[in-house]
């Protein structure tokens, strides 16, 4: 009997196998070279660990007519079905299609790993954030998945629309990116609540497109947004373990966001995380933006100093040049970069790294 059998490689286990394996060798092998030195009678140095020149085409290429073939020549017919059938793109964008579980299993997998590889980096870094009285956090798109929940809430608005008036919704969400950015170009920093943002947003769209806005109707928008939004709230990966980490370690920790006061208070409740925070502020609150003085405001309201505090955000522009420019030390969580712990400031892409090297969590 003849019975087909389909097999399906499942890309983060192979991802999660490979780097496992890479990580092995790499922690093997000074031993392995130790053992052969001893066996040749060759006297062992730490420099033979040591690449004396860059990964390139020597590395790859077993001869300088191979290096020829495929990087000169081009003999006739060679490549041309991969050429015919390719393309190669430069700088791709990260496609976000993991899920958080997903994520998370990676990192409970390859992440201490990981982060061993910058040993010395880890003891500085681990050093500077055990002298710090409070960790300082961003809020949206630093704890949780705010542009993700945002982004349902705004369609489920806009498809709604579409329903009762047939505007094509594509035209909807052109214009309500263009008047969303006009609308909070202040950051959020006039004192409104969030519901007073949004019925702005969702009558300039009406009016945009000359559509009635009764109360009623505009009271059943504010609805869906405020429910979509609630219901898919979602913490970043491994935010919850680096929050409790952090509170396990006798720190205090401050949210200094942008956004509406009580709608950044029932995020906070809705992802269940208020008993870690200690203080929680907005531009909203202080009538002040990131880039005009929302970080020494916040210093002088919990009477600390700058040396006192170390603060996590995702923006370069609105996090990390403001919160430096007052002397505080800052962490990029850069999602979309590769970890440069050498760097200032630190990068790390996933709250769970940090975790891992506040808790010298690493292999």
């Amino acid at each position: 009997m003849v019975r087909p059998v389909f097999l399906i490689r499942d890309p983060i286990r192979s991802l999660i196998d490979s780097y496992t394996n890479m990580f092995r060798m790499l922690r093997q092998a000074p031993s392995q070279v130790k053992g052969i030195c001893t066996r040749w009678g060759v006297p062992f140095s730490e420099t033979m660990l040591d690449f004396k020149k860059p990964f390139g085409s020597s590395f790859i290429f077993s001869s300088d007519r191979e290096r020829t073939i495929y990087l000169k020549e081009k003999p006739l017919g060679l490549f041309k079905t991969v050429e015919a059938s390719s393309s190669g793109k430069i700088d791709v964008p990260y496609h976000g299609l993991l899920s958080n579980t997903e994520k998370d299993n990676i990192e409970e997998q390859l992440g201490r790993l990981y982060i061993h590889c910058w040993e010395g980096n880890t003891l500085r870094l681990r050093a500077i954030l055990a002298e710090k009285t409070w960790i300082g956090f961003d809020l949206d798109d630093t704890l949780h998945e705010f542009r993700r929940s945002s982004g349902m809430a705004t369609n489920k608005v806009l498809e709604e629309i579409f329903e009762r008036y047939g505007t094509p919704v594509l035209a909807l969400k052109d214009e309500y990116s263009r008047v969303l950015r006009e609308k909070t170009a202040n950051a959020f920093s006039d004192g409104k609540t969030s519901f007073d943002y949004r019925r702005e947003r969702f009558a300039s769209v009406l009016a945009h497109f000359s559509l009635p806005q009764d109360d009623k109707f505009m009271a059943k928008l504010l609805g869906s947004y405020e429910a979509t939004l609630m219901a898919s709230l979602e913490l970043k990966c491994g935010a919850l373990g680096l929050l409790s980490a952090i509170r396990n370690m006798g720190k205090k920790i401050v949210i200094m966001t942008e956004g509406p006061q009580d709608a950044q208070e029932r995020t906070v409740q809705g992802l269940d995380i208020g008993g870690y925070i200690d203080f929680l502020t907005t531009t909203n609150h202080f009538r002040v933006t990131k880039t005009s003085g929302l970080f020494s405001k916040v210093l002088e309201h919990l009477g600390v100093s700058p040396g006192d505090m170390a603060y996590i955000g995702d923006n370069e522009e609105r996090d990390m040049k403001p919160a430096m420019a007052e002397g505080i030390f800052s962490i990029h969580l850069a999602e979309t970069k590769h970890v440069s712990l050498s760097t200032f400031p630190p990068h790390v892409n996933t709250p769970r790294k940090l975790q891992y090297i506040l808790l010298n969590d690493s292999l």
